[in-house]
């Protein structure tokens, strides 16, 4: 990666925190029966190769603060193209303001457009979310994922910690 996309992504970065930031905090609930809808854009790095990521996530709170997801992932601008899908169990503690805390489990299925193999893997999510406004919400967090079974001389990196910027509904 060059200099100058480091600096438009770092520059993107500050600016969305900015405004975040200068927003008033608002309520937001995650009880039980909601549903949420999350979306990110990012980069990541796999196969030795740079990525743009695109995820969406679909989730369910089946009690007050405890949800059930799965989220369906897209790797673009290399070669191969990789697709994940990835169940989740997240749980949010909304009591506190005006950061609500966040940590999940997850499993992955990683997907292939080439002969590299498929592969599992599983991992773990902390991380706050900031209310927008009663039904909106941005997420800042870490990630740290682990490959299961994996080959490094194909995978190259078995384990990973990476950030997580999101974008929320709930309804």
């Amino acid at each position: 990666m060059n200099r100058t996309t480091n600096r438009f992504r770092l520059s993107l970065a500050a600016l969305l925190g900015a405004l975040v930031l200068s927003m008033p905090p608002a309520a937001q609930a995650f009880g039980r029966g909601e549903t949420s809808v999350a979306l990110s854009l990012g980069s990541g790095q796999q196969l030795g190769r740079d990525y743009t990521v695109v995820n969406g996530r679909y989730g369910y709170f089946f009690v007050n603060e405890f949800e059930a997801s799965v989220a369906f992932e897209t790797w673009r601008g290399n070669s191969p193209d990789l697709y994940k899908i990835i169940p989740e169990l997240r749980y949010v503690y909304s009591a506190a303001r005006p950061l609500k805390p966040y940590a999940a489990l997850f499993v992955s299925r990683t997907f292939y457009s080439s002969s590299v193999p498929d592969h599992n893997s599983f991992g773990a999510k902390a991380g706050a979310y900031y209310s927008l406004n009663a039904n909106a919400h941005v997420g800042f967090g870490l990630v740290y994922e682990r490959l299961e079974s994996c080959d490094a001389a194909i995978y190259r990196d078995c384990q990973r910690t990476y950030p997580e910027v999101t974008l929320g509904f709930t309804f």
